[in-house]
């Protein structure tokens, strides 16, 4: 279930579980931004699916991190809802409606889901600290793509920060950490430590998923209700 990372003692770190990678590739290398054509970095979206067990936790855990994250810039802390009504492309939590592609339509499975828009750490210029495969071991960058595809679901650490540097005052995340399931259907189209052991284990597998093989070399306005 979502969650504050503990560890993080300004509670604006979250684990996020049971999300879907999406726009996941620049994970492996660094690609340029619709926002931003000359800059190129590691980034990612991932889905907050309503029809996730863990939806409401992952929603708690980023909110109450937005919450944490408003008081510590000494502003109100409900201002990122300002943003998430009214100016959603300074935050980097959004309704899925709010992607669209060039005919308008919005990007598959992120209807009546929520978004969580970011880049790896100093502004996409890193790679998450750690990229994990579903056993918890570290993916070589060859296999990044592979392995953390878009579709897949995910346990994901974020951290979230005010700034209002370059440009209007805003809320933007950092990836810190991703483990992928490494199930789940293809879609189209500054860090904090953290350790192997803050993943939990994935249970329910018949095939002992939990250990490597052996041989291996509503509508979208209700969203949120406050």
């Amino acid at each position: 279930m979502g969650k504050l990372m503990e560890r993080d003692n300004t509670g604006r770190t979250t684990m996020l579980t049971r999300v879907r990678a999406s726009f996941a590739e620049s994970l492996q290398e660094k690609k340029a931004s619709k926002a931003d054509p000359t800059k190129l970095s590691h980034a990612a979206n991932f889905i907050i699916e309503r029809d996730s067990p863990d939806f409401e936790s992952n929603k708690a855990a980023v909110v109450a991190a937005l919450q944490n994250t408003c008081k510590e810039a000494k502003r109100s802390e409900n201002w990122w809802k300002q943003l998430f009504d009214d100016d959603p492309k300074q935050l980097a939590f959004r309704k899925g409606e709010r992607f669209k592609d060039k005919n308008g339509e919005i990007y598959k499975g992120y209807e009546n889901n929520l978004i969580v828009v970011g880049k790896g750490p100093k502004a996409g210029a890193e790679r998450p600290s750690k990229l994990l495969d579903r056993y918890k071991r570290p993916i070589e960058v060859n296999d990044i793509n592979d392995v953390i595809y878009n579709g897949t679901m995910c346990d994901v650490v974020i951290s979230w920060y005010y700034t209002d540097k370059h440009g209007p005052a805003r809320i933007t995340c950092s990836i810190e950490a991703v483990r992928s399931w490494q199930e789940g259907e293809r879609l189209g189209g500054g860090g904090i430590y953290v350790d192997e052991d803050d993943f939990d284990t994935i249970e329910g597998d018949d095939d002992g998923f939990d250990s490597p093989p052996k041989t291996q070399t509503s509508s979208s306005t209700s969203l949120l209700d406050f």
